[in-house]
């Protein structure tokens, strides 16, 4: 098959980027019929990476190839968020014992069987937890550059991030290193604080939030509207074991400093 010749095969070429992957289904709806994608992976004009799921073949999808498919193509509501959103934007290089990088991915419904199909070095790990009310499903959520054409990723803001980070924390490991992640938080927004703690729905994150916010003496904390912030009622173990903060009702590591 002449490349030049195949006028339908250079504009599937001008929707879709070396390393990303994409759903059957889309390229269904883009007008290339079953027959016609098994004829392209015949002659390597495209490759399978699992059930209902191609990319083409002249560089290796990687996670962000992944999430690109999942965000631009097949317009599913993911975003990278928590810790592997700090990572991106230079608040944190960490990783797991192990060294596999584990990116984070959050969003609302289920995952779909495509994605879970591709083999990545990386691991995704998904959380559709609905943290914040829908009113600010977009708020805290931004465009970073990724390496494929014009494209971007939808990554959480650090102020959103660091609420998704504290999500997770469940022991002294945990809390430790959110801490050190918040010292470096020196510059977050206060408008978009305040309107994500207004609208969380996790009485945990925010009553950690407000706790490390108070340790360090940024110039944003003191914007803070602490009253306006919903925090129940009710002592919440956060680290078993631990003490208690009597001020925000959370159990912490002994030899943190209240």
């Amino acid at each position: 098959m002449s490349l030049q010749k195949d006028k339908k095969l250079n504009y599937l070429f001008s929707l879709l980027p070396e390393g990303v992957a994409v759903p059957s289904q889309w390229l269904l709806e883009q007008g290339y019929s079953r027959q016609l994608v098994r004829k392209y992976v015949q002659s390597n004009w495209l490759v399978p990476l699992g059930r209902a799921v191609y990319a083409r073949p002249e560089v290796a999808v990687k996670w962000q190839g992944l999430v690109l498919g999942m965000q631009h193509v097949a317009q599913l509501p993911f975003h990278v968020g928590a810790v592997s959103a700090l990572n991106l934007q230079g608040y944190s290089h960490y990783l797991p014992l192990g060294g596999k990088q584990v990116v984070s991915l959050w969003g609302g419904g289920r995952v779909p069987a495509w994605v879970k199909a591709v083999s990545l070095p990386e691991q995704l790990a998904f959380k559709t937890v609905h943290l914040f009310d829908e009113s600010v499903s977009d708020v805290g959520i931004t465009p970073i550059p990724s390496t494929v054409r014009d494209w971007a990723i939808q990554v959480s803001s650090p102020e959103r991030a660091i609420l998704e980070l504290l999500y997770s924390v469940d022991d002294a490991h945990g809390f430790k290193h959110a801490l050190e992640l918040f010292e470096g938080l020196t510059a977050l927004r206060p408008k978009v604080v305040n309107k994500l703690l207004q609208h969380c729905r996790n009485i945990k994150v925010k009553r950690l939030f407000l706790l490390m916010m108070e340790q360090f003496s940024y110039s944003w904390t003191k914007r803070i509207d602490i009253e306006s912030v919903e925090l129940g009622s009710g002592k919440r173990v956060v680290v078993k074991g631990g003490k208690l903060n009597k001020k925000y009702g959370v159990t912490v590591p002994e030899h943190f400093d209240d």
